[in-house]
């Protein structure tokens, strides 16, 4: 079950075809929903950073013990915007990316297994803002996709191997 996707003009295999790499419909739509859900956390940051402030300003320091953040409008803003992708990737999958890999067990439970093994995406992400901003003065917006780009391949094994892992005919997990 794969699609095969033509590889760029001057690469052929044989005279006169080109050469074809599969690529598994599954992956297409994994990206698709990564990239709607990128465009998401994208929008929920911005609309709590910048349109509704969650504090009165920007740039307030907060402090917990010996751990210091120097914007705590942006760290509360950029974790709502990834649990609010997390949220959209599930229900994405659930019911376009993976349909027929659903196991018999209660979507509630999936739903916390997914958002649990997405603990490292959202760290990832949520770290590549709070660090790059404040310490290089990069863009929240660029940062995050810096963050992204680095959970992309996290997502994928967690989502395609562990959440919704494919099955052969004996209902034994098979790697797709």
């Amino acid at each position: 079950m794969s699609t095969e996707v033509a590889s760029p003009a001057g690469e052929t295999g044989e005279k006169g075809s080109s050469r074809r790499l599969p690529v598994s419909p599954e992956f297409l739509k994994f990206i698709s929903v990564g990239a709607v859900a990128f465009v998401i956390n994208e929008v929920t940051l911005y609309l709590f950073y910048d349109l509704l402030p969650i504090l009165s300003d920007h740039d307030t320091e907060f402090s917990i013990g010996p751990i210091t953040h120097p914007d705590v409008s942006l760290l509360i803003a950029s974790v709502i915007a990834v649990e609010t992708a997390i949220v959209f990737k599930f229900f994405a999958h659930e019911h376009w990316t993976f349909p027929h890999r659903r196991l018999p067990e209660w979507t509630g439970l999936r739903f916390l297994k997914f958002n649990a093994s997405s603990i490292l995406s959202p760290i990832i992400s949520v770290t590549t803002v709070n660090v790059l901003t404040p310490l290089l003065g990069i863009s929240p917006y660029i940062a995050l996709a810096i963050g992204v780009a680095f959970s992309f391949l996290v997502n994928w094994f967690f989502s395609a191997y562990i959440i919704w892992p494919s099955r052969d005919e004996e209902g034994e997990s098979a790697r797709s």
